[in-house]
């Protein structure tokens, strides 16, 4: 299954990808962690809960395309449910599993790709 993830929105209005990868390249524990990950984003997203919505508002639109050329689009805007944080920060933060995070670091919020 690959992965892609871009920034998108903003005041610019720009997109950035921010990562890409294959679970088919990747040993059975973090490929485990990445389908894990898109499958609790695929339920988030089939909850309903709507986020906020705003042609400026940072967003991300993740793509999950198989070998066989089938895709599935998720986009997550600005502020969105708290159900796409865990989800996300996995998707975006790759799939090595992560240092513990610094002291004072607030937990299960997505990095920014801009590193604010």
């Amino acid at each position: 299954m690959r992965v892609k993830i871009e920034s998108t929105g903003g005041f610019a209005g720009d997109q950035v990808m921010v990562a890409m990868y294959d679970t088919d390249d990747l040993p059975g524990h973090d490929a485990d962690r990445i389908r894990e990950a898109v499958d609790a984003l695929a339920a988030a997203k089939e909850s309903g809960e709507p986020g906020e919505i705003g042609a400026d508002l940072p967003a991300y639109r993740v793509t999950i395309g198989d070998v066989d050329g089938d895709q599935r689009v998720f986009e997550v805007e600005g502020a969105h449910p708290d159900a796409l944080d865990e989800p996300l920060t996995v998707l975006l933060r790759g799939p090595s599993e992560p240092e513990e995070p610094p002291e004072g670091t607030p937990p299960g919020k997505p990095p920014s790709p801009s590193g604010l």
